[in-house]
């Protein structure tokens, strides 16, 4: 089994946007930084599944967010944070306090930064975020999102 696992909608999934029937989700079981830190953590919980624990940062405070681990599902938790809508933030490993890596421009002027599924480097294979609360894309996207928005031109 790879990073990436598949997971049935069953009854009890909550998932925030419809979703047809039998449609499958992706599980994020293992992300990291770009220093090799694992990001899950049982901080918060989404479904029975660890979420992704980052650090937000901006001028005037620093928390955690907790992201669902499944990919589309707009689950989050925070902590010590009170974002605005349409803030910018600083995206940071909450182990190494490095900000994560930009991987390209969101339509919101913003950066989209990347999360990786292992501990080496590889944006062929990674996941991703728009540093900008409230954007359509401050949720996980897929690696295979994000190549196609960016083959599509959509970021430009």
């Amino acid at each position: 089994m790879g990073v990436f696992s598949r997971k049935d909608n069953r009854a009890g999934k909550r998932v925030d946007k419809p979703k047809e029937e039998g449609q499958e989700l992706t599980l994020v079981t293992d992300c990291y930084c770009a220093n090799g830190h694992n990001l899950t953590s049982d901080l918060a919980t989404f479904d029975g599944f660890n979420g992704i624990t980052i650090t937000l940062r901006n001028s005037r405070q620093e928390g955690l967010l907790c992201l669902s681990p499944l990919i589309g599902d707009t689950g989050r938790s925070f902590f010590n944070f009170e974002g605005e809508a349409g803030e910018i933030v600083e995206i940071c490993c909450p182990t190494c306090s490095e900000p994560l890596p930009v991987y390209n421009e969101c339509v919101c002027g913003a950066d989209l930064v990347a999360f990786f599924s292992s501990p080496k480097v590889d944006f062929g294979n990674c996941i991703g975020i728009c540093q900008r609360i409230g954007c359509l894309h401050s949720e996980i996207k897929s690696n295979r999102d994000l190549r196609l928005f960016s083959r599509r031109g959509f970021f430009d």
